[in-house]
């Protein structure tokens, strides 16, 4: 996770935390953004991701993780829009609310 929030004004992820999501070839999605492991299932149409319901655990963690975590939830709550450019993948809520962006490692 690079940042989270607002696409017009993006939050850094937290420091030091290690914070990401696997994209399987086969629909299904798993990660951790800093405090609790997720997973779920994911369809992609043109630049439109859609997301089945994602899992988690249930472990409460300090700001700011938890705000990056509640952003990455809520962007993968609905259909989203996504932008793949190099080693970048930005993910958009449908109503540009929230946003997320992950780099390659």
């Amino acid at each position: 996770l690079v940042s989270y929030g607002s696409p017009s004004s993006q939050t850094p992820a937290a420091p030091n935390i290690k914070a990401f999501v696997t994209f399987g070839s086969d629909g299904k999605l798993n990660g951790n953004v800093g405090c609790n492991s997720f997973s779920g299932d994911y369809k992609v149409d043109g630049n439109t991701i859609t997301f089945g319901q994602v899992t988690s655990t249930l472990m409460a963690c300090p700001d700011p993780i938890m705000q990056q975590e509640s952003t990455v939830f809520i962007t993968f709550s609905n259909p989203a829009t996504f932008k793949i450019d190099g080693d970048t993948l930005t993910v958009t809520s449908a109503d540009d609310k929230s946003g997320v962006v992950f780099e390659r490692k």
